[in-house]
């Protein structure tokens, strides 16, 4: 090849290498168990057994079950039996945290038609025990927290009370045992959403609380911000991050949208649009709010996340939509690093009423993966994220090498070990275009390839090869 060929080729592959893609492929559908996975609503990722790869947990509202799901370590699931329990009625909001203080993460859940409020020990291996009770009398109990309240150092717990009118927390005593009920907000008609984060930087929980009212019923909802004294007693900001703008809240988060080291409120209006309202504290105890509306093609705005998809040090939006039948379902914003976000990019189309959303790295490979339930459809959709961070650079501190670079054909790895190596084959788009396993005594088929310049992953290694196909 001549040297001014090769020079305009890598000059293209520096250039995309800065740019390039992200993009998820469904890997997985998870049919839940018929009857107990009847309409999968609420969705929660963590470790649950001993093997350090997150796991994840599903309520269903008509299936009145909680299950979990058992990560193989590559992002690949299994729904275990028995499970978590199947004796709720209308099982809602789960969370996963250690209430015991065993070191083994347990599970919380609702039960919103008999009012309850339960945790799941766990013993470390998945195995949960009976049902243990926080509370019998939060009236339609939905979304649940777990986190520190008061100052007690223990893990507490919150919910949201829609039928009540209030939301509540439940202080423990780091056994698992818990006290009575604790206001944080009962001016609130119908809490349906609300989050839980220090919004003022103060070193203690606060809380964002909007109201679901009445379906339907246009511009009747409020949304505002209950600063803790780090008792666990909590006082509203003077003033409402909303107020009559939304016809039903259905999420609520807080996080640094702009990049200004100050927690914004993120909002989804289930008949309405997704936006975000910019955080300006006065002073203690005061802020003022100012709303900037999302566009997207989803008509039913569910659950708004800020996650760092693409691994560029700045967290992008992420929608989820509650439409049934066809639509979008998952997009995402990639933010472009000037305190702006792109337009909307499309993760999945294929589910219908994909509520709730969770994060985690699935299958190890260093960014972030999407499982989401899917209510009319009973199953869990897992979704790989195939961003990969192009780089120049050979394996100069590997013990092998690859030649020929370049090649027609083949590849061969020249080790000093007889290792087996996991690699994946990517075009400079970020695009996986094969899988395979390398080693010195079996040289890569590579003559399927277009020509062009490609990177390999090398799995174990956490490293990228780039070669070029003649």
């Amino acid at each position: 090849m001549k040297k001014e060929n090769l020079t305009v080729i890598l000059a293209l592959f520096i250039g995309v290498s800065l740019n390039s893609q992200t993009t998820f492929v469904k890997t997985q559908s998870i049919a839940l168990p018929p009857g107990g996975g009847n309409a999968p609503y609420n969705i929660a990722s963590g470790l649950i057994d001993n093997d350090a790869f997150p796991d994840i947990i599903v309520s269903t509202t008509l299936g009145n079950s909680v299950y979990w799901l058992k990560n193989d370590g590559n992002g690949v699931f299994t729904v275990q039996s028995p499970e978590i329990s199947s004796t709720l009625n209308s099982a809602g909001g789960v969370a996963i945290a250690d209430l015991n203080g065993d070191g083994y993460n347990d599970v919380v859940t609702t039960s919103y038609n008999d009012n309850k409020l339960v945790w799941f020990a766990n013993d470390g291996s998945g195995n949960f025990g009976t049902e243990q009770l926080i509370s019998s009398s939060v009236s339609g109990p939905s979304q649940v927290y777990v986190r520190q309240f008061d100052n007690n150092a223990t893990l507490d717990v919150s919910v949201s009370s829609y039928s009540g009118n209030e939301v509540v927390w439940f202080s423990n005593d780091g056994s698992g045992n818990f006290g009575p009920k604790n206001i944080i907000d009962n001016t609130i008609t119908s809490p349906g959403a609300y989050a839980v984060k220090d919004i003022d930087f103060d070193g203690d929980i606060d809380a964002v609380i909007g109201s679901s009212v009445a379906f339907g019923t246009p511009n009747d909802c409020v949304i505002k911000v209950f600063y803790n004294d780090g008792n666990g007693v909590f006082t509203a900001d003077t003033n409402p991050v909303s107020v009559n703008t939304k016809d039903y809240i259905f999420s609520i988060m807080a996080e640094d949208v702009d990049g200004d080291d100050s927690l914004d409120i993120l909002v989804t209006d289930l008949l309405g649009s997704p936006s975000w309202f910019k955080r300006t504290q006065i002073s203690p105890g005061t802020a003022t709010y100012a709303e900037t509306v999302l566009t997207t093609s989803i008509a039913n705005p569910a659950c708004l996340d800020l996650r760092d998809l693409d691994n560029d040090s700045f967290k992008d939006f992420v929608l989820t939509s509650a439409t049934s039948g066809g639509g979008n379902d998952i997009v995402w914003y990639k933010n472009n690093g000037n305190g702006g976000f792109n337009s909307e990019i499309v993760i999945d189309n294929t589910q219908s009423q994909a509520y709730t959303i969770t994060f985690s790295d699935f299958e190890n490979d260093g960014d972030l993966d999407i499982a989401t339930v899917a209510y009319n459809d009973d199953d869990v959709n897992v979704f790989n994220n195939q961003k990969i961070t192009l780089s120049t650079n050979d394996l100069t501190n590997s013990p092998f090498k690859i030649y020929p670079n370049p090649a027609s054909s083949k590849l061969h790895l020249n080790d000093v070990a007889s290792e087996n190596y996991e690699i994946s084959i990517y075009d400079l788009l970020g695009k996986k275009i094969m899988e395979s396993t390398l080693n010195r005594n079996f040289p890569l088929d590579i003559s399927s390839l277009q020509s062009g310049i490609y990177i390999m992953k090398f799995k174990e290694l956490k490293q990228t090869y780039k070669f070029i196909k003649q």
